[in-house]
């Protein structure tokens, strides 16, 4: 999770502009202690979207989009602020499979 956390941070100081926010939240698995994910809340979009990485992978990632229990509405300005959340969540998730595959990398080295 600390890992997570420092690549957040590494992320946000890119100067991606976002409504979202994101946080780092203690993933529930037996199998990887200290597991993390990532948690961004799309402002206009009622619902909860999290990146983790994708098993087995070597270093992909994938997010998930929770479904929504009501109908948005969205005006042509709050569209285009949606689609930018969007877009900074697929940066974000491209972001996440670089330093995984770098930190994959690195292990395998030494």
């Amino acid at each position: 999770m600390a890992t997570l956390e420092l690549w957040l941070e590494e992320f946000r100081a890119l100067g991606y502009v976002t409504g979202s926010e994101m946080r780092v939240l203690e993933q529930q698995d037996d199998t990887v202690p200290d597991a993390g994910l990532i948690v961004v809340d799309l402002s206009k979009a009622a619902t909860i979207s999290y990146l983790q990485p994708v098993d087995g992978s070597g270093g992909a990632w994938k997010v998930t989009m929770e479904a929504r229990d009501t109908t948005i509405e969205l005006g042509p300005v709050e569209l285009l602020n949606l689609g930018n959340e969007v877009n900074v969540l697929s940066a974000l998730c491209a972001f996440l499979e670089v330093k995984s595959r770098a930190l994959l990398a690195l292990k395998a080295g030494c």
